[in-house]
């Protein structure tokens, strides 16, 4: 089941938003995200190679997240500031999961689904989380910034 969750863009844009987030200054936060995704991309291929004794797709892969790991990281470092701006940001995640699991539900094509169930009700759970956090955020520091 970890597996399913780990080979989902979803999660893969997860690794950089929240890389971007930690590291807060744009600049830094895109070039540290597109580092992770590559390390991470790298990685994965590596042991796949190795586990699987199959051929990868890791050039496409690194060609891929490399801009995406500029972007989405800038899009972390944006998580931290106030108003609307920071809700889209937030939001980027929780939205590119829901929409993966309409789009492209997690163990397509497998005998036992359950796993693969059971992978959905977590990313739908995480989703719904992370946008209540959000939302719930992004409403408390509006109605601080009313009240000051």
């Amino acid at each position: 089941m970890v597996s399913l969750l780990l080979d989902a863009g979803w999660s893969w844009a997860a690794l950089a938003v929240v890389v971007g987030w930690a590291v807060a200054t744009p600049a830094r936060a895109a070039v540290g995200a597109m580092a992770a995704l590559a390390a991470a991309t790298v990685s994965y291929y590596v042991v796949d190679a190795y586990v699987w004794d199959a051929g990868t797709d890791m050039v496409v892969w690194l060609v891929v997240g490399v801009p995406l790991g500029l972007v989405l990281g800038a899009v972390g470092a944006l998580v931290r500031r106030p108003g609307l701006t920071g809700l889209f940001a937030a939001l980027v995640v929780p939205v590119g999961a829901a929409v993966q699991m309409v789009v492209m539900p997690p163990g397509v094509g497998l005998i036992d689904t359950r796993p693969a169930n059971v992978a959905a009700v977590i990313v739908w759970a995480g989703a719904a989380l992370s946008t209540a956090w959000a939302l719930g955020r992004f409403w408390r520091r509006r109605r601080a910034a009313a009240t000051t």
